[in-house]
């Protein structure tokens, strides 16, 4: 990828494939007479023409490079960078997983890549992309660090005098931009829901550590569970969410705000219970913009009552149980909300004696509540 010399006024786009030979990525160097990054490895890329579209221009380069022919349906979009060099106009990137290529498929048969533009590249090199060689492109660093990370969309906006090479710091100049999940979206609209936003910065998960004195804890939500391991969601005019919600000043502490919030919500009683850690809000957009901590526990339900109007809005929340990882899937928390789930379903299993729960239909709650098996002491 060439910096332009006439850019005009819009950002070029390129594209950059991504070909896995088992557990190794390729690497293109460029030529030491480059006039752009010589002598350091990039993917197979280049510029979308005029008149392409980005898989089509991402098919011509591999071939052009790598003499490896792709079909367009085995190309998976992993990222789309904008990226601004130290020299030279922003530019987007496409990067592109080829999925099932001969290659791939075939690994130890005779390997057909080569180097199909010698006067642009000094050789090929397969190397493990979580621990790529040092001598990378910047931009291409800081791509394969937002797809180690699952990181869909991202901005890599490098100062003037940043160097075009990696600094060996991949993130410095990387900001994630946040996505929508797509994935599940059909889901949610089949069942009338829509996730609460997560505003702001990404929330750090810190499990089974204790929130810093420093750090004002603003809502307790909980990980409830049912006797056959789902866990209830709740959900006010279509917006879903765990049990809980803002601290009160009248409540004792963060396990008293939820007690409250959980039955307000949805007539839920929480029993036995085990703190599973917090995440760290660092703008809390909806707390007055300082950093706050969201507590979370993991509990058992001992009863789930009937349905009944929220004291705050007098209207009824929608009640349903689904497994940990379908909640994650409905709530829109991606990767981080999947860990913050497997905490939670570990710890209840081992403290509590919940079940695992491996059916991944959801269950709307009856209004009229649902029974609770009575606890048992444990040992």
């Amino acid at each position: 990828m060439e910096p332009d010399a006439h850019p005009g006024n819009g950002n070029p786009v390129d594209v950059h494939v991504l070909l896995y030979r088992e557990n190794e990525l390729l690497f293109l160097r460029r030529s030491r007479t480059s006039p752009y990054a010589p002598g350091l490895l990039c993917l197979p890329s280049g510029k979308v023409e005029p008149g392409e579209d980005v898989v089509t221009a991402a098919v011509r380069e591999t071939r052009e490079e790598t003499g490896v022919v792709l079909h367009p349906a085995m190309l998976r979009c992993d990222l789309v960078l904008q990226h601004r060099p130290p020299r030279g106009p922003l530019r987007i990137g496409w990067f592109l997983t080829a999925e099932g290529w001969p290659g791939a498929r075939h690994p130890t048969t005779p390997d057909t890549v080569h180097n199909a533009e010698p006067h642009k590249h000094d050789e090929l090199l397969w190397a493990d992309p979580d621990n790529p060689p040092h001598n990378l492109v910047a931009y291409t660093r800081a791509a394969l660090e937002a797809i180690r990370t699952g990181t869909p969309y991202a901005l890599h906006l490098q100062q003037p005098h940043d160097t075009v090479h990696d600094d060996g710091h991949p993130t410095r100049r990387l900001t994630s931009i946040r996505a929508a999940d797509h994935g599940n979206e059909p889901l949610r609209r089949e069942l009338g829901l829509r996730p609460a936003p997560r505003m702001g910065r990404r929330w750090a998960w810190h499990p089974d550590e204790p929130v810093p004195d420093t750090l004002p804890v603003a809502q307790s939500s909980g990980w409830l569970f049912a006797d056959d391991g789902r866990v209830l969601l709740v959900a006010d005019q279509g917006l879903l969410a765990l049990p809980g919600g803002g601290t009160d000043a009248g409540d004792a502490d963060p396990w008293a705000t939820l007690t409250r919030e959980a039955y307000e919500e949805a007539g839920a009683v929480p029993g036995a219970h085990t703190y599973l850690g917090y995440l760290h809000d660092h703008d809390a957009l909806i707390y007055g913009g300082a950093p706050v901590a969201r507590i979370r526990y993991a509990a058992r339900l001992a009863r789930l009552g009937p349905a009944q109007p929220d004291p705050a809005t007098g209207r009824e929340w929608r009640r349903l149980l689904v497994n940990p990882a379908t909640a994650v899937d409905l709530l829109g928390w991606g990767r981080d909300g999947l860990r913050e789930a497997h905490t939670a379903q570990r710890r209840a299993h081992e403290v509590l004696g919940v079940p695992v729960a491996g059916e991944r239909s959801v269950v709307e709650v009856p209004r009229d509540g649902l029974s609770m098996r009575p606890e048992r002491a444990r040992g």
